[in-house]
């Protein structure tokens, strides 16, 4: 990272590009820059409402890419699809020379109907940004903190199975898989913004990790060292999964961690 580099000036060259650009309605700030916790290795995580007054979505998103490639020399990039026909979105993803990024997601202007908590408004030309937002995966309800109960345990099975096969590599896809639904409902049970996000929102919150949470790393790239973090694992999701009526899966994944 060039030590001179800093994002906020992306996120000024952004708004000013916005605000002389008759077609763009509002730019919102997310992330750690968003929150105000950002430094000068955070990427610069922004949306774009964008009015298309005759023209097609995809010329919007690639004049607001043109745009971004005059920010700074750039090095790299991607376009990732997000949305749908009828309501598009489209991932700006810019790597800059000088080490800085830029993730901006590029939507029609009313599909956002205000701002969501833990974003900033730079530029909003309509005032559409005025009016607080509530998005769905802010909170958590019952019916997905059981989804993540029960799939955290099916997870835990699956790690057993692929290291009784010697498949290392899957059981440690399948640990990090149940270790995401523990930090999951770790996070919806402290009441963090975005449970969904786990460990980031966890982290973002400035909490601690669940407890014994560190043990569930394997110490080699092993079946039994995959198996003893599993085991481990499963003692911190009981009594994370235990409110969700997830017996039967967490009896299955009990039995073949112990039979590994």
């Amino acid at each position: 990272m060039d030590a001179a580099a800093d994002p906020w000036k992306i996120v000024d060259a952004l708004a000013e590009w916005a605000e002389r650009t008759p077609w763009c309605d509002w730019v919102e700030l997310a992330g750690s820059l968003g929150r105000g916790a950002g430094d000068l290795v955070s990427d610069v995580d922004a949306g774009l409402g964008v009015v298309l007054d005759g023209a097609t979505y995809e010329e919007r998103r690639d004049a607001a890419l043109a745009a971004a490639r005059e920010y700074a020399v750039v090095a790299d990039e991607l376009i990732q699809h997000l949305g749908s026909a009828e309501k598009p979105a489209d991932h700006l993803v810019v790597q800059y020379a000088d080490g800085r990024q830029l993730s901006l997601v590029v939507m029609l202007a009313d599909s956002r109907p205000g701002l969501a908590p833990g974003s900033k408004p730079v530029f909003d030309r309509s005032g559409r940004l005025a009016e607080p937002f509530t998005p769905p995966a802010l909170t958590t309800t019952d019916e997905q903190r059981r989804e993540w109960a029960f799939l955290g345990w099916w997870a835990l099975a699956d790690t057993a199975k692929h290291a009784g096969r010697g498949r290392v590599w899957r059981a440690v896809e399948s640990l990090h898989e149940a270790r995401t639904c523990a930090w999951q409902l770790h996070a919806a049970e402290l009441g963090v913004d975005y449970p969904g996000f786990g460990a980031v929102s966890v982290e973002n919150a400035d909490l601690p990790a669940p407890s014994g949470l560190a043990a569930t790393v394997p110490v080699a790239a092993e079946p039994a060292a995959v198996v003893a973090a599993a085991r481990a694992l499963a003692d911190v999701l009981d009594p994370l999964a235990a409110p969700h009526a997830v017996a039967g899966v967490r009896a299955e994944a009990l039995r073949r961690l112990s039979a590994g």
